[in-house]
């Protein structure tokens, strides 16, 4: 059995990554499209945006091995990834300047990049290693890194004509250091194995100057470079020599007897005697127009391994050359299962099931024309729905699955047409798995022509509720709302209301008594009763709204209404009452900071808020990731980052929490993680219940969980000569215990009793809890 490379630790900014409970993290990544390919001890690893697997062609086993996030990665965003066979070392350089290392059995720190006071875009954008050192090329310009040192020996910026000058790549080649950059390739002898660090000193290879530099690699004893269309290589005599014109070079990789060169059309092989061979794929797929294509196969990148020709593609993962034809329809890598691709605007969960929606709505709520379709996890395995399979819908943002049957869901296109010569009708995509059936089209809904749907939600009988805007009506386009709403048995029911210049009609929520759309872009709140007829329209003027461009709304088990803005949220107490007497002024959460009062999240874009069984709230930021809070809001939970936990960024477009088993998911801008959180679908009786971590040990911080319960149980936790430490209510069937007694001070090591009984008093349970300090 192969031993991997078990575990890194190096991250510039985050002190030994003191990320929050990565064990409680996992991810929904695609894997599919490959960036680099490094052979490592007779395996390939085979670097993604988000994350690298391991390829063993002498595997029988069907089971990947996935770093990432989640587990051992610092970050996302990987741009550059070199190996070193010596030391067993695989170098990871990352978009946001992060660097890592994978190491067997061993774990080291890497300091920050020397970046002074360079300001500047501080992504790696390549990793050249010769020996033990580690050139890092960066728009700064290049540092050296030692690798059995784990410390940054020199930095050379470079900065000409008052600019910085971006290196592409760098390599070690006949006792010098040669940079690519726009201006062409400088170079400079190695002072004591490092790069110099006064750049002025440099010089440009005669050959190069005035060229667009992009690649750099070593093969063979030469040096080849490439710039946009055209192969060159220097030998040791310092000759430059052109070898091939091809068609937007990207790549170039050696390994073995073979340099590989990645370019728009395929990739072509060379060997120590100048021969070549050029490896393309093509399929079939259908255009954004909906009409079959041929298409070549993109690569980001290619190796030659263990006597065979593999590609990293930009869709389909690892390709092998040697197993496929030139040409077949259904173009398949090897890749670990997960989504088409990392987009993800929306999501919707249901026992274990995942559908993600890939499309979007601009700020000024244009289509984006995203032709991706939307990915489907059936428990087991990802599928993809292509657009082809819907008329070539497009830019899709809301799937809504049936309460009552998760087989059955519909799917919304943003998108009113397949292009903008309006040349088809595109409405609400329905689908049953059941029966493999597919309905859709303008036909099943009273859509108009040119209808934008941005939302789709069921209410818990099975009704189905839709909101879209910009109908054309007689040639004419209107800049209103519109509010559908289909009985069980396709009787809809249309309401058209003006909503404010340009809004777009998002997913509704609900009360016992209304209906709650949110208006996106200067629409505020419509209150529709269960009819569907308008109550009235809550605004920044009539309801202390923060702003009237509301894009998100909860009803939470107190039948309150969070309401979130471009601006923060507010809240409406008691709703229907308020609705009902006409007083419906909304509130913002207060909160304690440092003594001092202040609104919980002011002037920060909510995009989406969810409430879980426990009636806490899960709210999603467009910049400062996720903040899961009390019932009330008054107490900060978590406040999940990209700094510090597995978030991929601080844009969370979308939440969805399968009550099933209390996971939730989180849609960003870089793609799909799940939490598994403890709040879930609770019982009637304690069979189940537990607590955890039993024993507490010293070394640990958190709160002691005490889950499966049921909802309100009254649960007291007393020493075991009767003393109460702690009473609560287990709302939503889970209690938390910071572990200290009811006047905050920790309590002493010994065991503690937890005394529990349902909400009439007819169950009862004890468990025992052990505290060591």
């Amino acid at each position: 059995m192969k031993q991997y490379l078990l575990l890194i630790i190096c991250f510039p900014f985050l002190s030994l990554f003191a990320q929050q409970n990565k064990g409680r993290w996992t991810d929904m990544f695609s894997y599919a499209n490959v960036k680099f390919i490094e052979e490592v001890q007779d395996v390939l690893y085979c670097a993604t945006e988000n994350g690298i697997f391991i390829y063993d062609n002498s595997s029988t086993d069907n089971e990947w091995v996935k770093y990432n996030k989640t587990n051992i990665l610092s970050n996302v965003g990987i741009s550059a990834m070199d190996y070193e066979p010596s030391t067993n070392t695989l170098v990871v350089g990352y978009e946001s300047g992060a660097i890592d290392l994978l190491e067997a059995g061993k774990s080291s720190i890497v300091l920050d990049i020397p970046w002074n006071n360079f300001s500047g875009s501080k992504r790696v954008n390549h990793i050249s290693i010769s020996g033990d050192i580690a050139i890092i090329s960066g728009n700064f310009g290049i540092a050296s890194f030692s690798i059995s040192e784990k410390e940054f020996k020199e930095t050379t910026f470079f900065y000409k004509n008052s600019n910085y000058l971006s290196v592409n790549e760098a390599a070690i080649f006949n006792g010098n250091i040669y940079a690519a950059t726009s201006d062409g390739v400088y170079t400079y002898p190695l002072v004591n194995n490092v790069n110099y660090p006064n750049f002025y000193e440099w010089k440009i290879q005669p050959s190069t100057q005035g060229q667009n530099v992009l690649n750099l690699e070593l093969f063979n004893n030469e040096l080849y470079y490439s710039t946009k269309n055209q192969l060159y290589k220097i030998n040791a005599t310092n000759q430059t020599t052109s070898i091939l014109n091809l068609e937007e070079i990207i790549d170039l990789k050696s390994n073995k007897d073979k340099l590989a060169i990645t370019d728009k059309s395929g990739i072509t092989f060379i060997d120590t005697n100048q021969s070549t061979s050029k490896k393309i794929i093509k399929y079939q797929d259908s255009n954004s127009q909906g009409n079959i294509q041929e298409y070549i196969m993109e690569m980001n990148t290619g190796i030659y391994f263990n006597n065979k020709y593999y590609g990293g593609s930009m869709k389909f993962g690892l390709v092998d050359f040697d197993l496929v034809t030139t040409y077949y329809t259904e173009p398949k890598g090897y890749l670990p299962d997960g989504p088409y691709n990392n987009l993800s605007y929306s999501l919707a969960v249901k026992n274990n099931k995942v559908w993600i929606a890939p499309g979007g709505i601009g700020d000024f709520n244009q289509p984006l024309e995203n032709s991706d379709g939307f990915y489907y996890f059936d428990k087991y395995i990802w599928k993809h729905f292509k657009s082809n399979q819907f008329e070539n819908a497009k830019d899709f943002v809301k799937i809504a699955v049936d309460p009552n049957d998760d087989n059955h869901f519909v799917a919304v296109p943003y998108f009113e047409a397949t292009n903008w010569n309006y040349t088809q009708k595109i409405g609400v995509m329905e689908v049953n798995l059941k029966d493999n059936s597919y309905n859709y089209n303008h036909i099943i809904s009273p859509l108009k022509w040119r209808y934008r749907i941005a939302s789709a939600a069921f209410d818990e009988s099975g009704n189905l509720y839709l909101g879209s805007s910009f109908p054309e009506i007689n040639g004419t386009t209107v800049y209103n709302s519109n509010y559908y709403y289909q009985r069980k048995g396709n009787t809809w029911k249309n309401i058209l209301s003006q909503k404010g210049n340009l809004s777009t009609t998002l997913s509704p929520d609900f009360s016992n008594d209304y209906i709650w759309f949110p208006n996106a872009r200067n629409g505020g709140v419509t209150v529709l009763d269960k009819e569907m007829n308008e109550i009235i329209t809550l605004t920044q003027s009539n309801a202390n709204l923060y702003e009237d461009n509301v894009i998100s709304l909860a009803v939470d088990q107190n039948n309150s209404v969070w309401i979130g803005t471009l601006l923060g949220i507010t809240v409406l107490n008691n709703a229907d009452a308020s609705i009902a007497s006409g007083n419906y002024k909304t509130e913002p959460i207060v909160i304690i900071q440092d003594g001092i009062p202040e609104a919980l999240l002011t002037s920060i874009r909510i995009n989406d808020i969810k409430v879980d069984k426990a009636n806490r709230k899960w709210i999603a930021t467009n910049s400062s990731g996720v903040y899961y809070v009390s019932d009330n809001g008054e107490q900060t939970i978590h406040h999940f980052t990209s700094k510090n936990s597995p978030l991929p960024s601080d844009i969370v477009y979308d939440i969805e929490i399968d009550d099933s088993n209390g996971k939730v998911y989180f849609a960003t801008d870089k793609g799909v993680v799940v939490f598994n959180g403890d709040v879930q679908d609770v019982g009637t009786n304690f069979n189940q219940a537990l607590a955890y971590p039993n024993p507490v040990r010293p070394s640990f911080k958190g709160n002691v969980i005490i889950k499966n319960l049921p909802n309100r149980a009254s649960v007291k936790i007393t020493d075991v000569v009767g003393n109460l430490i702690y009473e609560t209510k287990a709302n939503g069937g889970i209690v938390e215990w910071n572990t200290r007694n009811s006047k905050g001070k920790e309590v002493a090591s010994g065991v503690y009793l937890v005394l529990m009984s349902n909400d009439d008093g007819t169950e009862t349970k004890t468990l025992k809890i052990a505290v060591v300090r």
